[in-house]
């Protein structure tokens, strides 16, 4: 008997470069790896397609971590977010793919960015910037967030009530900026109302985290459902 071909899983970057996989990328792919999937690369430079084709190869989509989305995709100017940061050809790639991720109910994860991108391309808009969610260089942070009862991440994860995590970010989705057709299922506990989980409750399987459950290594292996999840999903073809 032969075995099923695994799912294949679109994971968006910035760029192919080794130094930038290996300093951003790897993680994710390693996460697909190990969930069972066939992670497959997509960056600007490879957008060879339109995103709809691109969509058309992929059994599941993640949009990853990284910089920050151009405020202009949200109607606003720029006030907190960095320049610097800014790719115009990733938010182009990202915000494609998951509109025709989402057309087609392609199922999607998304990753801190990921979830800003998935919020933004469903008409939603961002906090530019947040102070203290942002891990130091030489170390990480941790807070605590609390899941909402009865959504797909609390089923997901196993976990109810408050859990802690990991936090690498300075925009945020709030609540009174999430998209239509998305759910909160997670907040932080302390500060602004930040959002740490949205959802897509009339999708197949569409979930943001705002921390980064791909770094195993940081969190409790229940994180590492997510993954798993996800994969499972996208194999599903049926």
């Amino acid at each position: 008997m032969t075995p099923a071909t695994p799912p294949r899983i679109g994971i968006t970057a910035r760029s192919a470069d080794k130094s930038y996989f290996d300093g951003w990328v790897r993680n994710y792919w390693w996460a697909v790896t190990w969930a069972g999937g066939l992670p497959v690369l997509l960056t600007p430079d490879s957008a060879a397609l339109p995103a709809d084709q691109q969509v058309a190869q992929l059994d599941g989509l993640l949009l990853s971590g990284g910089g920050d989305v151009h405020p202009k995709h949200y109607q606003q100017r720029i006030d907190g977010t960095e320049k610097h940061n800014i790719h115009d050809g990733r938010d182009t790639l990202e915000l494609g793919l998951a509109r025709a991720a989402l057309a087609v109910d392609l199922p999607i994860l998304g990753v801190c960015r990921g979830l800003q991108v998935l919020n933004v391309a469903l008409g939603g808009g961002l906090l530019q910037h947040v102070d203290g969610h942002r891990s130091p260089k030489d170390g990480v942070a941790y807070h605590e967030v609390a899941v909402a009862p009865d959504t797909l991440l609390a089923r997901t994860l196993g976990l109810e009530g408050r859990f802690t995590v990991n936090t690498y970010h300075h925009q945020a989705v709030t609540a009174g900026r999430l998209a239509p057709g998305l759910r909160a299922s997670a907040a932080t506990l302390q500060g602004p109302d930040l959002l740490e989980g949205i959802e897509a409750p009339d999708r197949r399987w569409t979930l943001a985290v705002q921390w980064h459950p791909e770094r195993f290594y940081e969190l409790g292996p229940q994180h590492r459902r997510l993954f798993s999840a996800f994969v499972d999903v996208a194999g599903n073809r049926s």
